[in-house]
Order: structure tokens, then sequence, then C-alpha cells
């Protein structure tokens, strides 16, 4: 239980009285208590509907607005339309600057206003352009939209501007054939990387801000659903050869970030990296189990000394170290504090690595070397839960080892008896150990 949990903070209140009753404790001990977690925190939930309304409300506004100037649009010259435009981004800008000078403590207005005037900069490039005629793709339109409205994120401390940014800079990414056609002072591969940087220091504020909350967690999830798209293509010429190591790079970064800094969040909502390396792991080494994600990667050019597409693409490969480091650096961090799971999972890129040595000589090799190791993993993990009675852990394991031994059964020449049998068995095994404890627990508990 996560004492810092609002909910869990305000049902031991609820029981204090009781328990001073009974004798159980004494009011010098409830008051410590309350000292020790605070006073609670009346009207969140309404705080965070306002934010969501201001949110829903500014873009409605913003909407309309566009749609009643569509309407007319043909009849408007080109110097008022040029004008409506401009107006439309100084009216958000105005706003803002109240909202600054005036309630700079407000979530609501700080969104609101942000929201608004993300619209404004997106609708007045639109205008402009369809009014004279600029022409350009839309991804560039998309981009530059993104840069302009990145400050608003800053200044306001908005998350729209940050999540649509993040979107905006992997839909760019992905649409460009070479990512130096904007930025041609950079390395092809580096350039997505620029831009994410760009964006991480109002990550780091809004950190160090609220750890957990709902800002920081909102562009968190952004930044898991995004991040894959901009690093496997800073990543697609050496993808060849290295693509099981690179993934695997990815996953164990996430999964040992999320379990260092975010293991401690009250909801599995507010752990995006966790639970986004999580279900990589899960989905990648479930792949590499198999043979054929083995048999067509060009290990010779690797082993061999064929260093040709290592020369002409060695951004790539600096790109793609630097993340190998990153989760060797996070799994001896793991090591180093005991962390069973942690260091578990954060063993994915090492074997890897094995899989590269092995599946030279055999492929097979390689993907039988996966299957031990996921075994081992859900073994370990299940045998984590039942220490610990978390019934999270003790699933999580189950589920690892059951997704392995379904892949198996549909890799094999087994018969549909054998697979229905061993399916029932791993489903009583499910619930067997979920069975077991919860007895325990309930045991505890009296």
């Amino acid at each position: 239980m996560f004492m810092d949990d609002r909910k869990h903070v305000a049902w031991l209140y609820d029981q204090l009285p009781a328990l001073i009753a009974e004798g159980a404790l004494t009011d010098e001990t409830a008051a410590r208590l309350r000292a020790r977690y605070g006073p609670l925190e009346e009207g969140a939930g309404r705080r965070r509907a306002i934010v969501l309304f201001g949110i829903l409300g500014a873009a409605l506004i913003g909407g309309g607005v566009i749609l009643l100037l569509a309407h007319n649009w043909e009849a408007l010259g080109r110097l008022v339309r040029g004008l409506l435009a401009l107006a439309l981004l100084f009216i958000a800008q105005g706003l803002s600057f109240w909202v600054l000078a005036r309630r700079p403590a407000s979530m609501a207005w700080r969104e609101g206003a942000g929201t608004l005037q993300t619209m404004a900069i997106g609708a007045s490039i639109a205008l402009v352009s369809q009014t004279y005629h600029t022409g350009g793709a839309f991804e560039d339109f998309l981009l530059l939209w993104a840069l302009l409205a990145l400050p608003v994120a800053y200044l306001l401390r908005a998350t729209l501007p940050a999540i649509l940014y993040l979107c905006a800079i992997a839909y760019w990414a992905s649409a460009q054939t070479f990512f130096a056609r904007f930025l041609p002072f950079v390395p092809d591969a580096f350039a997505y990387w620029v831009l994410l940087a760009l964006a991480l220091p109002w990550w780091g504020l809004a950190l160090r801000e609220n750890r957990h909350g709902a800002r920081s967690s909102l562009f968190g999830w952004a930044l898991v659903l995004t991040l894959p798209v901009g690093y496997a293509l800073s990543l697609q010429h050496s993808a060849e050869v290295l693509w099981p190591l690179w993934c695997c790079a990815l996953v164990a970064v996430l999964y040992l970030a999320g379990e260092r800094w975010q293991a401690d969040a009250p909801s599995l909502r507010q752990r995006p990296l966790l639970i986004a390396g999580a279900l990589g792991f899960g989905a990648l080494g479930l792949f590499l189990s198999f043979g054929d994600a083995w048999r067509f990667q060009a290990f010779q050019a690797l082993l061999r000394g064929e260093r040709e597409l290592f020369l002409a693409h060695p951004a790539e490969f600096a790109i793609g170290l630097l993340w190998v480091v990153a989760a060797l650096a996070l799994w001896a961090d793991a090591l180093r504090r005991g962390v069973a799971n942690a260091a578990l999972v954060g063993a994915l890129p090492v074997v890897a690595l094995a899989g590269y040595a092995i599946g030279d000589h055999a492929p097979g090799g390689a993907a039988a070397l996966f299957n031990l190791y996921l075994l081992i993993v859900g073994v370990g993990v299940l045998v984590t839960g039942f220490r610990t009675q978390r019934l999270g852990l003790v699933n999580a394991g189950m589920a690892v080892l059951s997704a392995l031994i379904f892949c198996r059964f549909f890799d094999s020449d087994l018969g549909f008896v054998a697979r229905g049998v061993a399916f029932i068995v791993v489903g009583a095994g499910f619930l067997a150990a979920n069975l077991v404890l919860l007895r325990k627990k309930g045991a505890a508990v009296r």
C-alpha cells in the first residue's frame, strides 16, 4: 500500500477514531500520523475536472472561430484574411499574458490559455499559408507549428503544447527521407534527438514540481508512445544488422528507468516508463524466442569484420551504442541495489549480444537462449511475487510463463489434446497461485 496516495491516506484518517476508541492507538500516535501524511487535499477531483473542461472549452472556442472564418473565407480579401489570422494570434497571446499576470497559480487557466494559443498558432500559420499560397508539405507545417508552440508550453507550464510537440516531431521524422533536410548542419540520425532535447527540460520541470503528477505522467505516456518512432527512424540503416540489440537497449532503458524513478507511484497510470518497458520486454522477448527472428539477420556482416555499413553511418551506431551503454549502466545500478526483477529484465541487451554470438553458427541456438531467458525471468518474477506477497508480480510472472508456453505450442507439432491439457494446467496454476497468495494475505491481516 502506498501511503502517499490520497485515497489510502483518507482511508487511514477514517479509521483513526475507531482505532483510538479501541485502544489500538493513542491520541499522540494518531497526531503523529496526521503530521506525517499531512492534510488531505480537498477537491482534487473537482480541480482536475476544471482543468479538463478548461482545455476542452478553449479547444472548442478555437475550433468554432476557425469554422466561422472558414464559412466566409472566400469572400474576404487578402489583407483582411491576413489581419484576421494575426488577430487570432494576438487575442490568444493577450489571454496568455493576462493569465501569467493574474492567474499564474491556476492550472486550469494555464492549460486553457495554452491550448487556445496553440490552436491560434496553427490556425494563423494555415490561414496565412492558404492566403498567400506559400505551399509546403503537411509535415513541414506540423513541425513549424510545434516549434512555435513549444515556448507556450514553457511559459504557461501547459501540457497540450508539449504533447503536440512530441507527436509532431515523431510524425515529421517519419515523413523525411533524410532528417538533414531542415537541419543540414546535423547528421541525419541526430535531427530527431536534437528536436526531442528541446522538450525534455519541460518534463524535468514538471517532474520537479510533482514527480507523479498529471502533467509529468501525461508527458511520459506521450514520450513512450512517440519515442520508438524517432528511435527506429534514426537507426534505420544499421537496423539491418543490429535491430535486436537496438530494440533490447530501448526496452531495457525504459523499464529500468521506470523501476528506478516510478516504481513508488501510487497507480499504474503514473508509471509510463515502467509499463511501456514491461510490455515491450514481453513482446520483444517472445518475438526473439522464435528461430525465424534470428535466421535472416546479417550476423556475418557484424562478426566477420565487414564494416562498410558501420563506416557509412557512424552517427547511427553512436546513438545505438549510447542507448546500450545507458541500459548497461541502469542494469548495474539495479544489481547494486539488489532489485531482482530489474536485474532480470535489465539483462535483455546482454542476452541479445549473446544471441548474436550464438546466432552466427545456429539461429536456433539464439532462439533457445531467449526461451531459457524468458523462463528464468518468469520464474524469478513469480518467486519474488510470492516472497513479497505481491499479487501483481505473481500474475506478471505467470503471464510471462503462459505466453512462452503459448508460443511454443503454436511453434511445435503437438496435437490439440496436448495443447488443451497444457492450457488447462497453466490456467489452474494461475488460479492456484492467486488463491494461495490471497489466503496468505488474509492470514497476515488477521
